[in-house]
């Protein structure tokens, strides 16, 4: 095991020439930062893994946090912030737009770098923030002071590890480890491969609290539900793993099962290979199943919220198949900057003309001439109960989905379809069946990437 991990932090590790590069570029932008602050009388910190040296070789982001004293309104926060923002960009002759996250930000590009310019209260401690950003230069003190040099390797092996397996981030896309959560767990369990090993004995709502102090008499009651609870050092109330799905903290679990049995690089290298439209025709004739992607424009929101509304609404259309007794396999959401696809896999995708109703029981006199009345033509006894054979509406899975989709934007909204999702698919979708699937993969290679991590999971 020594010799791979020694291997892959060959492969991770910033060198020496990066490294440089980044302080460089790090240096302008305070520059650039005490330029506008200073007359303002305003401070900032610099928060990520470039500051606390846990950032890996492909880390190209920073993130600036502009200090505002409290008594500034939240309105005042914004107006104040983005401008700043939009100025230190001039500064550093960079290219900017303007993001959400739970309040706005100025995203920016120079030389080759990201640059999150994020305006956020500064506050006395991480339990008495105003918005959820505050508490980030907190997380930034605790890690400086507890991360021993030796731990940062660690830190980014772990990181690497969670990367190749797709639980790297915590939004709400990923469900997986923050880089934060990682570098907690590095600074409880000390090195990643005594990490790997502890997690023989995780099970589902595992807690860890390195301060020991959470606030909550049963904290497993309080935080019911989430597989992995990590109390956060510089907030006794908060659970860094809150963002972590079951599915991901038990991938986890079993990946690292399988890595301390037979350790190999490859646990660390992230699989990008495209699916070709060849194995996808295997695929689909093994499984004996029918695809149907719902294609719309993606609507102009942040990540979060995206994959959020998209997830819900992938519920609201799988409950109404189901209910027509469409049988659905698996279900899945997926989207880049341009286009979102909503993918079912199905079990059944045609029914038969007929359905069978089943009525009351025989002996049942009123209820009975009730069915009878109404399925005059069909009734008949079966067993001790009435039944009917019965014109089924929707036979075919596709023109149910149009039927159901081809609606004005508040009747989806009425119907369960979540907002922005309901406004985009309104203004135009598609429905592409196994053979459309075929032309979608040949022509946009990061749906092929999406769609083999589908077909081939496994540990």
């Amino acid at each position: 095991m020594k010799t791979i991990l020694e291997k892959v932090l060959k492969k991770i590790v910033p060198s020496k020439n990066e490294t440089e590069e980044f302080s460089g570029l790090l240096k302008d932008v305070l520059h650039a930062a005490d330029m506008i602050l200073k007359p303002l009388k305003l401070e900032r910190t610099i928060a990520g893994s470039f500051i606390r040296d846990t950032w890996l070789a492909d880390k190209r982001e920073l993130d600036l946090f502009i200090l505002f004293p409290v008594s500034y309104s939240r309105e005042g926060l914004e107006k104040v912030g983005i401008e700043i923002g939009k100025k230190i960009m001039k500064k550093l002759n960079g290219r900017y737009e303007i993001a959400y996250a739970e309040h706005p930000y100025v995203k920016g590009w120079f030389r080759g770098f990201m640059l999150d310019i994020v305006p956020c209260y500064k506050v006395e401690s991480a339990s008495k923030i105003k918005s959820a950003v505050d508490r980030t230069p907190f997380h930034n003190k605790y890690i400086i002071q507890n991360l021993k040099p030796k731990m940062a390797n660690e830190v980014r092996l772990l990181k690497q590890f969670c990367k190749a397996m797709g639980v790297y981030g915590s939004d709400v896309r990923t469900q997986g480890f923050s880089g934060y959560l990682c570098e907690l767990l590095v600074i409880k369990y000390k090195t990643f491969k005594n990490l790997l090993i502890k997690t023989k004995k995780w099970k589902l709502g595992m807690f860890i609290d390195i301060r020991n102090h959470c606030k909550f008499e049963c904290p497993t009651e309080h935080f019911k539900g989430q597989p992995l609870i990590v109390i956060d050092p510089t907030d006794p109330k908060r659970n860094v793993a809150a963002a972590l799905s079951d599915e991901n903290f038990m991938k986890f679990i079993e990946t690292s099962r399988k890595f301390i049995k037979n350790p190999s690089t490859k646990f660390f290298e992230i699989d990008k290979t495209a699916l070709k439209v060849i194995l996808l025709k295997k695929y689909l004739k093994k499984r004996g199943t029918e695809f149907f992607v719902i294609e719309f424009k993606r609507p102009e929101i942040v990540d979060d919220i995206l994959w959020s509304q998209m997830r819900k609404t992938s519920v609201r259309i799988a409950n109404l198949l189901e209910e027509n007794e469409f049988e659905i396999f698996e279900k899945e959401v997926w989207s880049d900057e341009k286009r979102s696809y909503l993918l079912f896999e199905m079990k059944v995708w045609k029914l038969p003309e007929i359905r069978k109703v089943m009525g009351p029981p025989i002996g049942s006199q009123k209820h009975a001439d009730e069915f009878k009345k109404k399925y005059a033509s069909s009734a008949y006894i079966e067993g001790d109960r009435w039944a009917a054979e019965v014109k089924r509406k929707n036979k075919d899975c596709a023109l149910l989905l149009k039927k159901f989709l081809k609606k004005p934007s508040k009747k989806l909204q009425n119907d369960g379809v979540r907002s922005y999702i309901a406004k985009s698919i309104s203004n135009g979708f598609k429905i592409l069946g196994n053979k459309k699937i075929e032309e979608l993969i040949a022509k946009n290679e990061d749906f092929a990437v999406f769609l083999k991590k589908y077909f081939e999971r496994k540990l």
